[in-house]
């Protein structure tokens, strides 16, 4: 399962995207491509292995 976090697809307002981003070591806000390459990877043949985990596709944000 992924668990992607804040992804911007233009439904955050100013203050939420300050906020998110003052929270995210990466310094910027997640993508739908930053998902979907995820999603890829778990797809591919190198990714095959992996199995009953938890991602966290969300660039290090913070509590």
């Amino acid at each position: 399962m992924i668990n992607p976090g804040p992804v911007d697809t233009g439904w955050m307002s100013d203050d939420i995207r300050d906020h998110v981003l003052r929270r995210t070591p990466l310094g910027r806000i997640g993508g739908p491509q930053d998902t979907a390459h995820l999603v890829e990877f778990l797809c591919s043949p190198q990714g095959q292995w992996i199995n009953g985990q938890l991602l966290k596709s969300n660039g290090g944000l913070g509590g």
